[in-house]
């Protein structure tokens, strides 16, 4: 083979050679760009990734009324656990029917679904009387929230009041749809008969 020829086979294959890495390459990219992205904790961080100065969220019933309020000074919302951290919360739960019932605390957590909301610090819950009695005052350190299945919970030590007394004890559970509240762990208390 002659030198012009081994030349002429030089520029014939160079260029086709190029365009075919470029080809595998683009090929490789592509598939890199379509993989699925693990999400990796330890990369990500726990960093905020938006937040919201005086966060108010409403639930309606079917009938379009009101369900339940939960207000904040402050929400932040974490992209790596999808929680909402609140600042100084204020839940009220209302309804027809239904005696209305405030919980307040210094933070608050609603976990990333949203069935749960936690309160934590200095905790107080406030249940009116539809007949018009005293109302019934709960403080704890900490207190779940799960609005849709109007209950509430707390492994913590508790203190419920009412007009006629007082119970402490070390864990509670409250149910709403079935009017139901346990004490559990050494439950003691106060009754005075207001006669």
């Amino acid at each position: 083979m002659s030198g012009a020829s081994l030349q002429h086979a030089r520029n014939f294959w160079f260029p086709l050679v190029i365009v075919g890495g470029l080809v595998i390459l683009t090929a490789w990219l592509g598939q890199l760009a379509q993989a699925p992205q693990s999400r990796d904790v330890a990369t990500i961080g726990h960093d905020p990734d938006y937040f919201v100065e005086d966060f108010n969220a409403t639930a309606f019933d079917v009938s379009g009324a009101p369900r339940y309020r939960l207000n904040a000074i402050r929400m932040t919302h974490y992209m790596d656990d999808d929680t909402s951290e609140l600042e100084a919360p204020r839940f009220v739960r209302e309804g027809v029917g239904m005696a209305r019932v405030v919980v307040r605390s210094l933070r608050g957590l609603v976990s990333p679904d949203g069935e749960n909301v936690y309160f934590l610090g200095d905790v107080r819950m406030l249940q009116e009387r539809l007949n018009g009695g005293s109302p019934l005052e709960l403080s704890t350190e900490y207190l779940r929230v799960i609005p849709d299945q109007d209950q509430m919970r707390t492994e913590k030590p508790v203190l419920l009041k009412d007009g006629h007394g007082e119970l402490h004890g070390g864990a509670m559970m409250a149910d709403g749809k079935r009017r139901t509240l346990v004490m559990t762990g050494r439950v003691k208390g106060i009754y005075e008969n207001h006669r």
